[in-house]
C-alpha cells in the first residue's frame, strides 16, 4: 500500500489526462500511505481477515472516487493494479481471483454511472482492465508459485541434510535450524532464538567470536572446530563452515560432528608419542637410549658452539658385570643396572643427561661444563655406585667441529684405558 500510494502520487506529478479529481486522488494516496504504514508497523499482529477487508475496502473506495470524479481515467487504475499485485503475491490464486472479481465488479458499477470513460465505451474499458489485471494476477501468481516450489525444494534438502544447518542473525542467535541438531538432543524449537555461544565450550568462545568477526568482515569460515554441549551435558566437537549474507544480514552455517574423528586423532597422536618415547627410551632402566643420543648430542654441540661453552661427554662401565651376571643370574644383573641408573641420575645436575649406551655402559652428557668440573661430577657418580659395585669411566671434552662419533670414540678410548689400568677409576681423554 505504501508503494501504491507512491504510484498514485507519481501519477499526479507526471503529465496525465485531465478530468481526474486531484483532491480525491491526493486523499486516496494519503489514506493508502497511512493504512500501509499501520499495516507495516503491525504486520505480525494484523488478522488476515482485516487485510482482506482492507483490500476490498480500497477497491470500493476507488470505485466511489471514480463515480465522484465523473470520469474513468488512468490515475485510478494505479490503485487497481497495486491491489491486484498485493493479492496475487501474498494470497493463494483462488483468493486473489476472488479479490480481482470483487474489484472488477466495483469497477463495472463505477463505469455504469460515470459520465465519461475517456474515449472508450464502458464495456471496452472494463474488458481491457479485466484482461490487464488478470494477466498481472496470473503472472505474479506464477512467479510466486515458482518461488514457493523452489523454497519447498530448499526446505526439503534443508530438513533432510545430515549436516547440522543453522541460520543466525548478527548477534549469533539461531533463526532457523534443521532436524540434524536432534543428534545432540535438541529440537529446532529448543534452539531458536538462542545464541550459539550458549552451547559452546567456554574455552572456545574467544576463537568462535574471532572467527565470527572475520566472517562479518566478508570472509568465509571453512573449518572452525569448537566443542558444543549436547542436551545430556556431553561435549561434541563440531567442524563449522559459515558465510555471511550482507543483504539479508544473516549468517548461514553448516556443522558436522567430528567427535569420533577428533578422538581417533588424539588416540593416534598419543600412540605416536608413546611409540616415539619407547623408541628413544631403554625399557629396563627407563633412561633415554642410544637413539636419543643421536637427537640430543648434536643440539648440545650447536648450543655450545653458539655460546662458546664447554661440552663434556663421559662413558661409565660397571666393572666385572659379566661375571656378576654369570654368578647371580640375569635378573640380579638387571636389578643392579636399574639401581645404578637411579643412583647416578640423582647425582647429576638438572641440565645433565644420562643415557643407557648398551649392556652395562652408560653415557653422560655434561653441557656447559669444564673438564675439571666434569671430572668432579663423574667421581661423584662413581662414589654413588650401589650394591657394592665399582665402575670405570672415560671422559672427553668436545672439540668444535668434532662429530658425534669422534667424540664418543675418544670417550670410549679413555674408558678402555681406565679398564686397562685396573678399573675402578676415571681417565680423561688425552691423559694416561
Amino acid at each position: 500500500m505504501l508503494a501504491g500510494a507512491a504510484l498514485v502520487a507519481m501519477s499526479l506529478i507526471l503529465p496525465h489526462p485531465s478530468g481526474g479529481h486531484v483532491v480525491a486522488l491526493i486523499a486516496t494516496a494519503a489514506g493508502m500511505a497511512l493504512a500501509g504504514g499501520v499495516c507495516w508497523f503491525l504486520a505480525a499482529r494484523v488478522p488476515t481477515l482485516l487485510v482482506h477487508l482492507l483490500l476490498a475496502g480500497i477497491a470500493l473506495v476507488t470505485g466511489v472516487l471514480i463515480w465522484e470524479a465523473g470520469i474513468a481515467v488512468g490515475q485510478y487504475g494505479t490503485i487497481f493494479v497495486w491491489a491486484t499485485l498485493i493479492t496475487a503475491y501474498f494470497f493463494p490464486r483462488r483468493i486473489a481471483a476472488f479479490h480481482l472479481g470483487w474489484l472488477l465488479l466495483v469497477y463495472a458499477g463505477a463505469l455504469a454511472v460515470v459520465e465519461s470513460t475517456g474515449g472508450y465505451s464502458p464495456v471496452t474499458r472494463w474488458i481491457f482492465t479485466g484482461v490487464s489485471l488478470t494477466v498481472v494476477m496470473l503472472f505474479i501468481g506464477s512467479l510466486v508459485a515458482r518461488r514457493q516450489r523452489a523454497d519447498i525444494r530448499a526446505r526439503h534438502f534443508f530438513d533432510l541434510s545430515q549436516d547440522m544447518l543453522c541460520t543466525m542473525d548478527m548477534d549469533g542467535r539461531c533463526i532457523e535450524v534443521n532436524g540434524a541438531w536432534r543428534s545432540l538432543g535438541y529440537s529446532p524449537a529448543e534452539m531458536r532464538s538462542k545464541r550459539m555461544l550458549e552451547f559452546t565450550h567456554p574455552d572456545d568462545h574467544a576463537r568462535a567470536t574471532e572467527e565470527a568477526m572475520r566472517v562479518f568482515g566478508g570472509g568465509v569460515s571453512d573449518a572452525l572446530d569448537t566443542r558444543v554441549r549436547a542436551k545430556d551435558g556431553s561435549w561434541h566437537w563440531l567442524r563449522t563452515s559459515s558465510v555471511f549474507e550482507p543483504e539479508e544480514q544473516l549468517v548461514y552455517a553448516r556443522s558436522t560432528d567430528v567427535t569420533e574423528r577428533k578422538t581417533n586423532q588424539e588416540e593416534r597422536e598419543a600412540l605416536i608419542e608413546e611409540v616415539q618415547l619407547l623408541a628413544h627410551s631403554d625399557a629396563l632402566t627407563g633412561l633415554p637410549n642410544r637413539r636419543a643420543l643421536d637427537d640430543q648430542l648434536p643440539r648440545e654441540m650447536a648450543r655450545a658452539l653458539r655460546g662458546g661453552k664447554s661440552l663434556c661427554l663421559a662413558i661409565i662401565d660397571i666393572d666385572h658385570f659379566k661375571a656378576y651376571n654369570d654368578t647371580y643370574g640375569h635378573l640380579a644383573g638387571d636389578r643392579v643396572l636399574r639401581e645404578c641408573a637411579g643412583a647416578w641420575d640423582s647425582e647429576l645436575r638438572g641440565e645433565d643427561t644420562i643415557l643407557r649406551f648398551g649392556g652395562e655402559e652408560f653415557l653422560i652428557v655434561l653441557p656447559d661444563c669444564e673438564p675439571t668440573d666434569a671430572e668432579e661430577i663423574v667421581e661423584r657418580l662413581r662414589a654413588a655406585t650401589p650394591s657394592g659395585q665399582t665402575c670405570s669411566a672415560g671422559l672427553a671434552q668436545w672439540r668444535p667441529g668434532e662429530s658425534v662419533d669422534d667424540l664418543v670414540a675418544r670417550a670410549d678410548q679413555a674408558l678402555y684405558l681406565a679398564k686397562e689400568a685396573g678399573r675402578d677409576r676415571l681417565i680423561s681423554a688425552g691423559a694416561a
